[in-house]
């Protein structure tokens, strides 16, 4: 194979990559307006974020009782099962 074969098979690839690499480009810009319309939206209307952050704050509540309960489960779970050790223990002695 000679050089300008190899030019010639990497050739279509680098067009092919260039052609992917602007529709990548196409695509961030896009994006990019889309962000720029909601961030003005957002701008626009301050009881918008103003109740988004609302909603932050109860969820990080929420998420705060549930790790909470989750570790009182536990503790629960765990104080069962010491127990039904402690049975099986004297079920074994009175045997």
């Amino acid at each position: 194979m000679s050089n300008s074969d190899i030019t010639n098979i990497k050739k279509p690839e680098m067009e092919d990559l260039i052609v992917k690499l602007k529709e990548i480009q196409s695509g961030l810009k896009q994006n990019l307006s889309v962000l720029h319309q909601k961030l003005e939206t957002l701008a626009a209307k301050p009881e918008l974020l103003s109740s988004l952050e609302s909603f932050k704050k109860d969820a990080e509540v929420r998420a705060c009782n549930l790790e909470a309960e989750v570790k009182q489960l536990r503790e629960e779970l765990l104080a069962i099962k010491k127990l039904l050790g402690l049975n099986r223990e004297k079920n074994l002695v009175d045997s």
